[in-house]
């Protein structure tokens, strides 16, 4: 199942954008979201959960420098996705979206897709508010 984010403009530098992408996972601090508890960082990612709904783990698989950044992300629900973070210059600024790829038993689909897009559209206008802090 193919889900596709907004495309955010950030007030950001790709490579700014990037250097937080590649960092989040790694960060031992949660990010400021009232629903993530149970954060842990790892080597290659971090675990945490999505109160009410799952544990989830994600790990950094592939990186392009200022243009592309994947994880992997499974949760305990028999849930997996690649999500791919795209990063476009927009003249001093950056334009970011997220592709994910979601593995999940047919049956399920219809039901988590909205939740799931909209998930993502928080989260990347959370990343948007992240980055243009820094």
């Amino acid at each position: 199942m193919r889900i596709t984010s907004i495309t955010e403009t950030i007030s950001c530098t790709p490579d700014k954008v990037f250097d937080l992408l590649v960092s989040f996972a790694r960060t031992s601090q949660a990010p400021p979201i009232p629903q993530v508890t149970n954060w842990t960082s790892m080597d290659d990612g971090c675990t945490f959960t999505i109160a009410g709904m799952f544990t989830c783990s994600m790990r950094l698989t592939e990186q392009r420098p200022f243009t592309m950044v994947e994880y992997q992300v499974d949760t305990d629900k028999g849930i997996s996705a690649k999500a791919v973070f795209h990063i476009e210059d927009a003249g001093g600024l950056s334009r970011l979206w997220i592709d994910a790829d979601a593995d999940a038993p047919v049956f399920m689909q219809a039901m988590i897709k909205k939740p799931m897009e909209q998930a993502m559209n928080k989260g990347l206008s959370r990343l948007k508010e992240m980055a243009e802090r820094m």
